[in-house]
């Protein structure tokens, strides 16, 4: 985590630490200036201007270290949260869907305020750690054996901790684990709730087996993981109390029992100072001292599971590879770019699974469309059209085969320009609440106009780009997307099941008055439709069957879905006859 600090804000990060230092260091300094001042022969008077400035010092480095910590944890979320929306709407389609939405919200959401958490966590640490330093440095100054107890017992109270805290940190993994999860569930209650209530046995068993289930595992990895660090903060804890009493109690016994020893047995203990009596003040320091260590040593100590948390999911973050397609940078020729045929040839698009012994594959397709063309494409669940529609689009890119504009070959350079020749509303389109990246404001009238056109008005107005509402049926919101669609004015226009939500009195306005107005104005329409009544009214019919595309012919389509019809009501009547 600090090396990703120190790229984002190297001068930031340093000066945060510089300050947290200074107030670790000035506190310490405090402890010795008190110890002083509580000698019997030391007028406090004496030291009352270096307290001030201590203090002084001590309060102004920590503010300035929390404050340019704060502002470096902002920077640096929001930056995270730019960046890896830029890297998602950057990624191939495919490799968002094979990650799944409930991955990617976790990581904007949870990981992204992991990671701010133990930001803000940073300077305390800064400071506590400072502390624990120079507290060590003034017991040192007080006597060498001071600083030799101390060493020892935080080595294995440091020890105890980190063999704890490993299993802790692998119990964090499952829980981070279990999170993803844990959204994938929440976004099915928060999309499925219409299901959920009219299936008591499936709501039951959505909150039993799914959700209970994820949550149960998310809470029994996290109190595992904090139990064990709480477990290991304690027993390093506990060697300081240790330490005091062996200080108090045993060590003056254990200066005497050396002293008494020949000095041929250890001829270094003199040395050292080990025999030196302890004077009441410098045990008083000592005392205090570790007393006031204690604390900060504590929250360093539980700094380290949030920084391990902020690893996890710096990691999370970085393993979700979103590599952007490659040179998507290129513009169209303005010829390609202006309204112009497009041709497939031997387009081909493979789905992999790992469950099923063979993948279905769309293609080859060969497809061309003209301006002013009214094409609609049919086909049973399954068939490719929603895939026909994407590789259309330049959402999907082609396996093999090619895909030309204005004969101008579709590539990975060009086709971020390609696609900005397409309006499509998807059958699991979003709608936005504003006209967003319509820079003439001027469009208000027109979309005025369209929504009284689309009998809109008396539910939604628009000012300066913005809808009032979009709480609207499911019909409603799709003539919404309709109308932005239409007025982007592309030269390609996608419709996937638009009608399919729609009364008969739209879906016959929306076949019989949106569409060849579409195509006066010159525009080349896709539509995928089950509407048989309407086949009619297309230019061209294409049929998907298990990813093959071939032409109908729409008289012969008119006829069978008439003799369909026949034969239906006749067998309605001979049931009624029967």
């Amino acid at each position: 985590m600090i090396r990703f600090l120190l790229k984002n804000s190297r001068w930031t990060l340093l000066l945060s630490i510089f300050g947290g230092l200074a107030s670790g260091l000035g506190g310490v300094g405090m402890v010795a200036v008190i110890n002083k001042a509580l000698e019997p022969e030391q007028s406090p008077a004496g030291l009352g201007w270096l307290f001030a400035g201590l203090c002084a010092l001590l309060l102004s480095a920590r503010v300035m270290s929390a404050l340019l910590m704060m502002r470096l944890g902002q920077k640096v979320i929001f930056d995270l949260r730019i960046k890896l929306s830029e890297q998602i709407m950057a990624a191939p389609l495919a490799v968002l869907q094979q990650l799944g939405s409930a991955r990617l919200m976790a990581c904007l959401t949870e990981d992204v305020t992991t990671m701010a958490e133990a930001i803000r966590w940073l300077p305390l640490f800064c400071v506590n750690a400072a502390i624990v330093s120079g507290c060590l440095l003034y017991l040192g100054w007080l006597s060498p054996l001071f600083v030799v107890l101390v060493a020892v017992t935080i080595a294995v109270g440091v020890l105890c901790v980190r063999l704890i805290s490993k299993r802790a940190f692998l119990r964090l993994q499952k829980a981070r684990e279990s999170d993803d999860a844990l959204h994938e569930h929440f976004r099915g209650l928060a999309y499925g709730i219409k299901e959920l209530k009219l299936h008591q046995s499936r709501r039951d068993a959505f909150l039993s087996e799914c959700l209970a289930s994820a949550a149960s595992q998310y809470r029994r990895h996290n109190v595992t993981g904090m139990g064990h660090y709480i477990l290991a903060f304690n027993s390093g804890n506990a060697l300081f109390y240790v330490l005091l009493g062996a200080a108090l109690f045993l060590l003056p016994g254990f200066q005497s029992f050396l002293g008494q020893m020949p000095p041929d047995f250890a001829p270094f203990v003199p040395r050292a100072g080990i025999t030196d009596n302890l004077t009441p003040e410098e045990l008083r320091g000592f005392c205090l001292t570790i007393l006031y260590m204690m604390s900060p040593l504590v929250t360093v100590m539980e700094c380290l599971p949030m920084f391990d948390r902020a690893g996890i999911a710096l990691e999370k973050i970085r393993t979700l590879t979103l590599s952007p397609e490659a040179g998507l940078c290129g513009d169209l020729p303005a010829t390609a770019a202006q309204t112009a045929d497009l041709e497939l040839n031997g387009v081909t698009h493979r789905y992999h699974n790992e469950r099923e012994e063979r993948s279905f594959m769309l293609g080859p397709i060969n497809l061309n469309l003209y301006p002013g063309e009214v094409v609609f494409l049919i086909g049973g669940n399954g068939s490719g059209k929603t895939t026909l529609a994407l590789l259309l689009t330049g959402l999907y890119s082609p396996e093999q085969g090619e895909i030309r504009l204005g004969g101008c070959e579709i590539t990975n350079h060009n086709r971020e320009s390609y696609r900005q020749q397409f309006s499509a509303v998807f059958s699991d389109y979003y709608l936005f609440d504003s006209l967003l990246g319509f820079q003439n404001r001027e469009l208000d009238a027109d979309a005025r106009a369209c929504l009284v056109h689309l009998q809109l008005d008396h539910k939604v107005q628009i000012d300066q780009g913005v809808f009032s509402t979009l709480n609207l049926s499911q019909g409603q919101r799709k003539r919404l997307a309709l109308l932005v669609a239409y007025l982007e004015d592309r030269p390609f226009y996608l419709f996937d099941e638009w009608a399919a939500d729609q009364d008969p009195v739209f879906k016959n306005i929306f076949y019989t008055e949106i569409l060849p107005a579409l195509k006066a104005r010159g525009k080349t329409v896709v539509v995928i439709t089950h509407d048989d009544g309407f086949f009619h009214l297309a230019d061209r019919c294409l049929k998907l069957n298990d990813g093959r595309l071939t032409e109908i012919s729409v008289e012969k389509q008119e006829t069978e879905s008439c003799n369909n019809a026949d034969n239906e009501w006749q067998q309605t009547e001979l049931e009624m006859s029967s």
